[in-house]
């Protein structure tokens, strides 16, 4: 379970978990996660949380989305203190 969307600030660097369906052969597919690194951007009362995902997307943080703080990551440490 993810930790709570509130502890999200901007800065933060954080993963967020996507099932990935892969093609293995000519009709066979198979289900794969995948960790996308994100960094918070926005986060504001009353609104999720928003993210930019390594690619440059941008993306909410929604409740029902899994994800985790990047271990190790000074900002991290620095904008959960703040």
């Amino acid at each position: 379970m993810s930790p709570s969307h509130d502890a999200l600030v901007a800065r933060c660097r954080i993963e967020i978990l996507y099932r990935i369906v892969r093609h293995v052969g000519s009709a066979e597919e198979e289900i794969v996660d995948r960790w996308i690194a994100a960094e918070i951007i926005s986060s504001e009362p009353c609104s999720w949380p928003l993210a930019r995902l390594a690619d440059g997307q941008l993306t909410e943080i929604r409740p029902f989305m899994t994800w985790r703080v990047i271990p190790g990551a000074e900002q991290n440490a620095r904008a959960l203190a703040a």
